[in-house]
């Protein structure tokens, strides 16, 4: 009787072993049994392909011979020993998850780690369950993102330094050829019987007020040039900023017919924000606008309405026409295809939330899109600022 109660439990144990290895087998990660110093017992499919060895091979090797960064498996360690388990300080802390790379065949393998413990009846580590999963393809992903952001990021500041040259090119080229008119025409009248002294002294006031013209435009270059290698959050006015951009895009906005209005409040507070950053968040929406199809003559201005909303943040409403539409409630994109669509738009949104800001727009016109931006306004305590963004998430 004892002996078929006892084979009738080591087929219930075989079973139990089959559908277990059964189950290991067909799991998407590396699974691998450990002994408590570390050594492989057992390795499913996975595993044994994203070590590149058989299970034969792999059996009794320690797990450290295959990571390039070794763990200490000894789970044994006294408390206060110099050199603690490397899995009691993860247990203890909490962590259960590590990023470490298998070396094999030459390469390493990025793969991220979990471990757990099978003890026995006394409490004893009897097993190390550690699984891998394979982070290859996540890596490769986000190396080919970060790839075509700085590709993007690249092709905005050619295109930047492209259209800047234009329009350096537009203020610099009109001046400087009536500069040389009039100097021939004070060269010629020098060579007259009598000269013209009232004549002299006119020419010589419209050189210097395009002389003081082409100089504001050497001073803008620099001023962009100086702030592009800044990349520190500084306390900035909106409005400084906002006609820093309509400076920058004087030649495209001259070419296009398109003006621009500019609504002040009075009192604005600062913007902690890199002035760069949002210059290039004002040119982009208005070159957005620059790029819209218009059947005829552009009758009605760009109006850019900046209001300070109880010291808590700046509104910078961006509409065409005198009647502000009616944006939607905050946080409530009603148009979520167009920033989807438009990748300029999207480096828009992502500059202003990175400081806290949030980027709403509405699309009632496909011809005369509107957007509302809300900024949180810069203060001196923590805590003001802080209650301030959570006011602006409400």
């Amino acid at each position: 009787m004892e002996d078929l109660l006892q084979e009738i439990e080591n087929d219930r144990l075989m079973r139990d072993y089959q559908t277990t290895v059964t189950i290991l087998e067909h799991l998407s990660d590396a699974v691998l049994i450990l002994s408590p110093e570390g050594d492989i017992q057992y390795a499913n499919r996975v595993a044994t392909d994203l070590l590149g060895k058989p299970l034969n091979d792999l059996l009794g090797q320690n797990l450290n011979l295959f990571l390039s960064h070794p763990f200490v498996f000894n789970t044994d360690l006294a408390e206060d020993e110099e050199e603690r388990s490397f899995l009691k300080d993860i247990f203890r802390s909490g962590l259960r998850e590590i990023e470490s790379h298998f070396k094999t065949q030459g390469y390493e393998i990025p793969v991220l780690l979990s471990f757990g413990m099978v003890r026995n009846k006394n409490d004893e580590v009897q097993y190390i369950i550690a699984s891998a999963r394979d982070l290859s393809l996540r890596k490769s992903l986000e190396k080919e993102r970060l790839q075509k952001q700085l590709l993007t990021q690249s092709r905005d500041r050619y295109r930047e330094l492209g259209e800047l040259a234009i329009n350096i090119v537009h203020q610099l080229s009109q001046p400087i050829t009536s500069i040389q008119l009039l100097a021939e025409m004070m060269q010629k009248s020098l060579n007259a019987p009598q000269i013209d002294r009232e004549q002299l002294a006119q020419n010589l006031e419209q050189i210097k007020e395009m002389l003081g013209g082409m100089s504001e435009v050497i001073n803008n270059v620099r001023n962009f040039a100086f702030l592009t290698e800044e990349e520190t959050l500084k306390p900035v006015r909106l409005e400084s900023v906002l006609k820093d951009a309509l400076k920058q895009l004087h030649y495209e906005l001259t070419e296009s017919g398109l003006s621009v209005v500019i609504q002040e409040a009075e009192n604005l507070p600062g913007v902690m924000a890199n002035a760069l950053h949002l210059q290039q968040v004002f040119m982009t929406i208005i070159r957005f606008y620059l790029g819209l199809s218009y059947s005829g003559e552009r009758a009605d201005p760009l109006t850019i309405r900046l209001q300070n909303v109880n010291n808590h943040w700046i509104e910078a409403s961006v509409y065409c026409g005198s009647e502000v539409p009616d944006f939607p409630a905050r946080n409530g994109n009603t148009a979520t295809g167009l920033v989807d669509e438009d990748i300029n738009l999207t480096i828009v949104q992502l500059i202003l939330t990175s400081i806290g800001g949030d980027f709403s727009y509405l699309n009632a016109d496909e011809q005369r899109p509107a957007f509302l931006l809300r900024l949180p306004a810069d203060q001196q305590n923590e805590r003001e600022m802080l209650l301030n963004l959570i006011e602006l998430m409400k």
